[in-house]
């Protein structure tokens, strides 16, 4: 069964085969490695090539993801304190929303679960995420009273939902990253936002 995506039109550049495939992965978890190579536009053989294995490909994408996720987070700002915590959380969301079939592909991704290097690296690209949602709430900017996990998943369920009704073709690409953080702020917003 081939997986239709309205490739969300975010960014101008072709998208990589990487990035095809967390598309893909999104939208259909046990997708075909010829799915993936049709999306992508090359063949299965140039894919096997490239991936040998499908767990080859699921941890390329992976390392792709969390690499893409990570950058993300380092040009949004939220780890200056000089930027103020609206201008980084907004810079956040607009750099993530794109991304969202990156956070859908890892979370659903469970045979990658025991791959020691990715988790590592999801621990350590969280890190600066929680201490920002800390400041952020001791601004009065999310909600104290709301444990910090608790926001960062919800956070990552709005990024990939955006990104989701871009796909679908249920909300326009430009729209997509001020409905977010609309909402994470009315849903997690505090006093001062």
């Amino acid at each position: 069964m081939a997986v239709h995506i309205r490739r969300p039109t975010f960014a101008r550049e072709q998208p990589s085969t990487l990035s095809v495939a967390a598309d893909v992965l999104a939208m259909d978890p046990t997708a075909s490695l010829s799915t993936i190579a049709e999306a992508a536009g090359i063949g299965r053989t140039t894919l096997h090539k490239r991936y040998p294995t499908r767990h080859d490909l699921l941890f390329a994408v992976a390392k792709d993801s969390l690499e893409q996720l990570s950058a993300a987070t380092e040009q949004s700002g939220i780890s200056d304190p000089d930027v103020p915590i609206p201008d980084a959380l907004r810079r956040m969301v607009e750099l993530s929303v794109p991304l969202g079939s990156r956070v859908s592909f890892l979370l659903r991704q469970p045979s990658l679960d025991s791959e020691e290097e990715l988790m590592l690296t999801l621990q350590e690209m969280d890190r600066p995420v929680e201490a920002f949602v800390r400041r952020a709430q001791d601004a009065g900017v999310l909600r104290p009273d709301v444990p910090a996990w608790w926001v960062i998943s919800t956070l990552y369920s709005i990024l990939y939902t955006t990104w989701e009704g871009v796909a679908m073709g249920r909300l326009a690409p430009l729209d997509a990253p001020r409905l977010a953080l609309d909402t994470i702020l009315n849903g997690l917003g505090g006093k001062n936002s």
